[in-house]
């Protein structure tokens, strides 16, 4: 049965490690649903968050061929409830009047969110936290025209 896992890669930060570990995804025909990559706090190393919904038998593969990539010195394959997990979220809502303005605001601080810019005639707001709670937020704020949305993928630290 599949289930959703989050891989995380530990690799050294050189070019071409990306492309190794999305090539080894695509030939396996797993779809990466959420990718996040960062330096981490060790010099020269970059952390890989990779979100896919497989089968456990598939995951455990793909966690044994990324162990042959060179760059790679380790990784971790987890269900949620062993994860904090948070993504952010950026929505651009078109708002050109004082009194859209002020629902608006009201819905993104009951929602625990920010206005990140304001515009004459849009808002930018910007929401911290699981995929659910940007979901929820997302779909309150559809009625009002929602102009652009982009969010960063999973993040992830282990509990």
């Amino acid at each position: 049965m599949k289930q959703i896992y989050t891989i995380t890669a530990f690799a050294e930060n050189r070019p071409g490690v990306l492309y190794r570990i999305a090539d080894l995804f695509l030939r396996r025909k797993v779809n990466i649903e959420s990718l996040t990559v960062s330096e981490i706090e060790h010099t020269g190393q970059s952390r890989f968050t990779i979100l896919v919904h497989a089968e456990p038998l598939l995951v455990e593969k793909l966690v044994k061929q990324l162990y042959r990539i060179i760059e790679i010195t380790k990784v971790i394959d987890s269900l949620d409830q062993s994860l904090i997990i948070k993504e952010i979220a950026l929505i651009k809502i078109t708002a050109k009047n004082l009194e859209r303005r002020r629902e608006i605001e009201q819905l993104v601080h009951l929602a625990n969110g920010k206005i990140a810019a304001v515009n004459q005639s849009y808002l930018v707001v910007e929401k911290t936290g699981t995929e659910e709670e940007i979901d929820s937020l997302h779909e309150l704020l559809k009625p009002f025209g929602i102009k652009e949305f982009v969010r960063s993928g999973r993040i992830v630290v282990f509990k």
